[in-house]
């Protein structure tokens, strides 16, 4: 069985936990299976490097197009034109490895279908869709759908067909489920986090444990907002240093005894992008030898063996809150977007977020957010049942997405 996994994102820790969590499962579970992790002009090498599940069964391509790709697929997207794909080479290549694939697997993600309205997302899906492939879209997030411009329009309407079409849909979170019920007709499985497929544990380099040291610490994991459609444009990186600098002294004065250990999630080679970078910025305003900020260059098998070794998690990254329940830790969920807000619902693990979505709309909605933290540190708990339910939902969807692909009803 030939399996092509294609909209896989790059540059994130927990996408990277996702990935392999999927990937080396299904070679677990399916011994007859090989995988294909199709890629369209990356930009980052070493990205797919650091993604790869090394195993004779799985390759990755990534195409590089030239001469009109690029002006053919923007027809693809916008017009809806395919009557020109045989004129690009890097187009004919991608037609060939989707007519191999048995099946094409949209990998585990965010929401490009919906607030981010990304048009390259919906263009691999399209590709599966005229080629008449079985599309599998999982472990995935969607939604909500604007209809406020003619653009928006068309991106929902493409989307609804899309939804339609898949063979076997999976939804990560209850705010996707509650706009999936109010789609006429749509058949829908649920699960959580992919990530929670697996429960990785590496030793942990001993650079990491030199700068951690001998005392006990705690993960900080921020988000600076600025990139997200919610808040781009609204909220300056300075204002948003400001909070987590006003979090790290609720921390201190509520744990002194305790290192604070600052985990970068995302390593894009845009500097502008980067968590490290950004948490580099914090640590420097707070001018304190109590923070140690990790490199981004540790995989996210390292990052939740750091994690299960520590004493708690605030984290504003959606996955630093699933490696925290996936490791049972402790953690205060500071949610920016819906994924945060779902996970949490399917868990009942909702008295351990913070909503700080309208947390910059004034210095009294700042104020808010930091004495509700400050009041849920000390109520915050070791779950087991939330880690164990995470799973076991996690393994029964796998279990009928490789019923299904195994053809057993």
């Amino acid at each position: 069985m030939k399996i092509l996994i294609i909209n896989q994102p790059l540059n994130n820790r927990g996408d990277e936990a996702a990935h392999k969590a999927l990937v080396r499962s299904l070679l677990s579970k399916m011994p007859e299976a090989y995988f294909t992790v199709l890629f369209l002009q990356s930009y980052s090498p070493e990205g797919i490097r650091q993604f790869t599940v090394d195993d004779d069964r799985v390759v990755y391509v990534d195409i590089h197009p030239q001469g009109d790709f690029w002006k053919v697929a923007e027809e693809w997207i916008v017009n809806g034109k395919t009557s020109g794909w045989n004129s690009s080479p890097a187009l004919r290549s991608m037609r060939n490895f989707y007519e191999a694939a048995d099946f094409v697997i949209c990998a585990p993600g965010g929401i490009c279908m919906g607030a981010f309205q990304d048009w390259w997302h919906l263009f691999y899906l399209k590709f599966a869709q005229i080629l008449r492939k079985p599309l599998i879209y999982y472990g995935r997030s969607f939604g909500p759908f604007p209809s406020d411009t003619e653009r928006s329009v068309r991106f929902r309407d493409e989307s609804m067909a899309l939804l339609h079409y898949f063979s076997f849909l999976s939804i990560r979170d209850k705010k996707t489920e509650e706009i999936a019920q109010k789609i006429d007709g749509l058949r829908y499985h649920m699960t959580t986090d992919v990530a929670f497929l697996e429960s990785p544990c590496k030793d942990i380099p001993k650079e990491i444990l030199n700068a951690i040291g001998e005392k006990k610490y705690m993960v900080f994991v921020p988000n600076s907002l600025v990139w997200h459609p919610m808040y781009k444009g609204k909220v300056t990186k300075e204002t948003v240093i400001e909070f987590y600098c006003s979090v790290i002294d609720i921390i201190q004065n509520r744990y002194p005894e305790l290192s604070i250990v600052m985990l970068p999630q995302i390593f894009a080679s845009d500097d502008s992008e980067r968590d490290y970078l950004f948490f580099k910025e914090i640590a420097a305003k707070k001018q304190s030898n109590n923070i140690v900020v990790i490199p981004d260059s540790y995989s996210s098998d390292i990052q939740q063996t750091v994690i299960a070794g520590s004493e708690l998690l605030i984290g504003a990254r959606y996955h630093s809150v699933v490696f925290a329940i996936n490791q049972n830790v402790p953690f205060v969920a500071l949610n920016y977007e819906h994924k945060i807000q779902g996970l949490l619902s399917a868990l009942n693990k909702q008295n351990c977020m913070v909503n700080i979505m309208e947390t910059f709309s004034d210095s009294s909605s700042l104020q808010n957010t930091l004495e509700v933290i400050e009041r849920l540190l000390p109520e915050i708990r070791k779950d087991g049942d939330a880690q164990r339910k995470s799973k076991e939902i996690a393994a029964e969807c796998l279990g009928r997405l490789t019923d299904f692909m195994s053809g057993v009803n």
